[in-house]
């Protein structure tokens, strides 16, 4: 019995010594001071605009109508979907859209091999967009 008494006076102490008062987490106060200065000079000389120079209408070639176009890549089957983009984005075209032949969402390029693209080595004008055909 005194020994059963021993042990639970024992834990009872034992639990009582590590129920302390919580410690206060110590408070950080920062201060950020920052101050700016700025000159700026300018000196502007102009000089007198030469006469403009007046041609026939006749003589002036309108390419303003004419759209830009490129010719589309027709060998793209096992390319990597972000490297065909890269490649059509400098031939200028704008708009390039992945359609997944899964039904998936085509999030990050580079996990794509393209499958096919619409019109291969047909020209196109740039403005227009292009649809590749991806897979995982």
């Amino acid at each position: 019995m005194k020994k059963s008494v021993f042990v639970v006076a024992l834990t009872c102490l034992a639990l009582a010594g590590c129920a302390g008062t919580p410690a206060a987490a110590p408070t950080v106060t920062e201060t950020v001071t920052a101050t700016v200065t700025a000159t700026a000079t300018a000196t502007v000389t102009a000089a007198p605009a030469p006469a403009p120079v007046v041609t026939p209408a006749a003589a002036i070639p309108t390419a303003a109508g004419a759209p830009a176009t490129a010719i589309i890549s027709a060998n793209v089957a096992g390319m990597n979907a972000e490297a065909l983009d890269d490649d059509l984005k400098a031939l200028g075209f704008q708009k390039v859209v992945f359609n997944a032949d899964t039904g998936k969402t085509v999030l990050l390029l580079s996990n794509w091999t393209v499958t096919g693209i619409d019109n291969p080595g047909l020209e196109q004008a740039t403005s227009k967009a292009v649809v590749v055909h991806v897979t995982k």
